[in-house]
Protein backbone atom coordinates (compact mmCIF):
# COMPACT_ATOMS: atom_id res chain seq x y z
CA UNK A 1 0.00 0.00 0.00
CA UNK A 2 2.90 2.29 0.70
CA UNK A 3 4.34 1.83 -2.43
CA UNK A 4 1.24 2.90 -4.21
CA UNK A 5 1.11 5.24 -2.49
CA UNK A 6 4.79 6.25 -3.06
CA UNK A 7 4.07 5.59 -6.86
CA UNK A 8 1.04 8.17 -7.55
CA UNK A 9 2.76 10.90 -5.29
CA UNK A 10 5.86 10.46 -7.61
CA UNK A 11 4.16 10.88 -10.96
CA UNK A 12 1.85 13.23 -9.63
CA UNK A 13 3.93 16.16 -8.49
CA UNK A 14 5.63 16.72 -11.73
CA UNK A 15 2.25 16.97 -13.24
CA UNK A 16 0.70 19.85 -10.58
CA UNK A 17 4.13 21.63 -10.98
CA UNK A 18 3.01 21.67 -15.02
CA UNK A 19 -0.66 22.35 -14.39
CA UNK A 20 0.58 25.18 -11.98
CA UNK A 21 3.41 26.78 -14.20
CA UNK A 22 0.84 27.13 -17.09
CA UNK A 23 -1.54 28.70 -14.79
CA UNK A 24 1.03 31.32 -14.06
CA UNK A 25 1.80 31.68 -17.57
CA UNK A 26 -0.98 32.47 -18.63
CA UNK A 27 -1.24 35.19 -15.86
CA UNK A 28 1.81 36.89 -17.33
CA UNK A 29 0.68 37.51 -21.38
CA UNK A 30 1.74 39.77 -23.17
CA UNK A 31 -0.84 42.30 -24.80
CA UNK A 32 -1.16 42.91 -28.10
CA UNK A 33 -1.08 46.54 -28.86
CA UNK A 34 -3.95 47.67 -30.85
CA UNK A 35 -1.75 49.36 -33.67
CA UNK A 36 -0.10 45.93 -34.44
CA UNK A 37 -3.94 44.71 -35.68
CA UNK A 38 -3.08 47.58 -38.47
CA UNK A 39 0.07 45.19 -39.84
CA UNK A 40 -0.49 42.02 -38.54
CA UNK A 41 -3.78 39.68 -38.33
CA UNK A 42 -5.08 38.62 -34.77
CA UNK A 43 -4.88 35.02 -34.90
CA UNK A 44 -0.84 35.30 -35.88
CA UNK A 45 -0.40 37.93 -32.79
CA UNK A 46 -2.61 35.75 -30.51
CA UNK A 47 -0.21 32.93 -31.38
CA UNK A 48 2.49 35.28 -30.64
CA UNK A 49 1.17 35.41 -27.17
CA UNK A 50 2.54 32.03 -26.35
CA UNK A 51 4.89 30.86 -29.07
CA UNK A 52 6.94 34.25 -28.79
CA UNK A 53 5.74 36.66 -26.06
CA UNK A 54 9.51 38.50 -26.31
CA UNK A 55 8.71 39.18 -30.02
CA UNK A 56 5.34 40.97 -29.52
CA UNK A 57 6.57 42.56 -26.38
CA UNK A 58 9.58 44.19 -28.47
CA UNK A 59 7.02 45.12 -31.10
CA UNK A 60 5.09 46.97 -28.25
CA UNK A 61 8.37 48.81 -27.32
CA UNK A 62 8.91 49.54 -30.88
CA UNK A 63 5.69 51.33 -31.40
CA UNK A 64 6.29 54.18 -29.33
CA UNK A 65 10.01 54.19 -28.74
CA UNK A 66 12.00 53.96 -31.86
CA UNK A 67 11.05 57.24 -33.34
CA UNK A 68 10.14 60.97 -32.04
CA UNK A 69 9.14 64.15 -33.98
CA UNK A 70 11.38 67.07 -33.90
CA UNK A 71 11.01 70.40 -35.71
CA UNK A 72 12.90 71.02 -38.76
CA UNK A 73 15.80 72.70 -38.23
CA UNK A 74 15.27 76.19 -40.16
CA UNK A 75 19.30 76.85 -41.30
CA UNK A 76 19.44 72.99 -42.54
CA UNK A 77 18.85 72.08 -46.03
CA UNK A 78 15.41 69.31 -45.64
CA UNK A 79 15.56 69.18 -49.29
CA UNK A 80 17.73 65.78 -49.52
CA UNK A 81 14.95 64.17 -46.87
CA UNK A 82 12.01 61.97 -47.92
CA UNK A 83 9.13 63.52 -47.45
CA UNK A 84 6.09 61.39 -45.39
CA UNK A 85 2.49 62.23 -44.79
CA UNK A 86 1.14 61.29 -41.35
CA UNK A 87 -2.56 62.21 -40.92
CA UNK A 88 -2.47 62.21 -36.98
CA UNK A 89 0.64 63.33 -35.48
CA UNK A 90 -0.97 62.50 -32.27
CA UNK A 91 -1.90 59.15 -33.25
CA UNK A 92 1.25 57.28 -34.71
CA UNK A 93 1.65 53.86 -35.88
CA UNK A 94 5.28 53.59 -36.96
CA UNK A 95 4.97 50.14 -38.48
CA UNK A 96 2.20 51.66 -40.56
CA UNK A 97 4.45 54.63 -41.59
CA UNK A 98 7.60 52.40 -42.29
CA UNK A 99 5.58 50.02 -44.77
CA UNK A 100 3.48 52.59 -46.05
CA UNK A 101 6.24 54.76 -47.24
CA UNK A 102 9.14 52.01 -47.17
CA UNK A 103 11.67 52.95 -44.69
CA UNK A 104 14.14 51.03 -44.29
CA UNK A 105 16.27 51.50 -40.69
CA UNK A 106 20.12 51.79 -40.56
CA UNK A 107 21.90 50.12 -37.93
CA UNK A 108 24.18 52.90 -37.33
CA UNK A 109 22.23 56.19 -38.08
CA UNK A 110 19.18 57.56 -37.49
CA UNK A 111 16.71 58.55 -40.40
CA UNK A 112 15.18 61.57 -40.95
CA UNK A 113 12.12 62.54 -42.67
CA UNK A 114 10.34 65.48 -43.59
CA UNK A 115 6.55 65.67 -42.74
CA UNK A 116 4.19 66.89 -45.35
CA UNK A 117 2.44 70.20 -44.79
CA UNK A 118 4.53 70.48 -41.62
CA UNK A 119 7.52 72.08 -39.68
CA UNK A 120 8.08 68.83 -38.38
CA UNK A 121 10.31 66.00 -38.82
CA UNK A 122 9.97 62.30 -38.05
CA UNK A 123 13.32 60.51 -36.68
CA UNK A 124 13.69 57.07 -36.46
CA UNK A 125 16.43 55.62 -34.22
CA UNK A 126 19.19 53.95 -35.43
CA UNK A 127 19.18 49.63 -35.00
CA UNK A 128 21.84 50.03 -32.27
CA UNK A 129 20.29 53.08 -30.31
CA UNK A 130 16.86 50.93 -30.24
CA UNK A 131 18.22 47.70 -28.75
CA UNK A 132 20.49 49.75 -26.20
CA UNK A 133 16.72 51.68 -25.46
CA UNK A 134 15.26 48.32 -25.78
CA UNK A 135 17.68 46.47 -23.21
CA UNK A 136 18.07 49.19 -20.43
CA UNK A 137 13.72 48.72 -20.31
CA UNK A 138 14.39 45.12 -20.16
CA UNK A 139 16.75 45.23 -17.46
CA UNK A 140 14.64 48.37 -15.17
CA UNK A 141 11.73 45.83 -16.09
CA UNK A 142 13.45 42.90 -14.27
CA UNK A 143 13.98 45.16 -10.78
Amino acid sequence: MKKILFITLLFSCPFFTFVNAQSELSHTTTPIDSRLLEIYSGDYLEHLQTANPFLLKRWNFYLDNSWYLTELPSEKDMDSYATIRIEDLSNINIMSIERKFDLKRNWDKQLVCKIENTNQALVLLAGKAFNEKLNEFLAAEKQ
